[in-house]
């Protein structure tokens, strides 16, 4: 039974420290990857995820994603479109994502739109 629970830790103990390897949800910092961001001018801002090498590219779009959404619930807008879109290939094997995007109130007619509300 003992040799059982060993060889049990030992499968499950490498897939909890790699899990716990990737970079989080959070603002970059000194020592820490994450997401910064910066406006431009009222409606318009600049969303960066930058994630260690142990970060899948979806999960880097996915807090890309969230903090656009953030930011543009934040400063009283409702819905996005995203302007530009740079990365999600891997520098130095640390994966990143830059998004412009600017924020409306009510849906834009013309361009395809990410409402925040569902994503934040």
């Amino acid at each position: 039974m003992k040799k059982a629970k060993l060889f049990l830790l030992g499968l499950i103990l490498p897939v909890l420290v790699l899990t716990g390897c990737a970079t989080q949800y959070q603002k970059e910092g000194v020592f820490t990857n994450g997401y910064s961001d910066f406006q431009t001018s009222l409606d318009r801002f600049i969303v960066t995820f930058r994630a260690n090498e142990h970060t899948p590219a979806e999960k880097v779009l996915e807090y890309s994603l969230r903090r656009a959404a953030h930011l543009t619930l934040k400063n009283g807008f409702r819905y996005f479109t995203i302007l530009d879109q740079k990365g999600l290939e891997s520098t130095l094997h640390f994966p990143s994502l830059r998004l412009s995007i600017q924020c409306y109130h009510s849906q834009p007619i013309d361009k395809e739109w990410i409402d925040a509300t569902t994503i934040y």
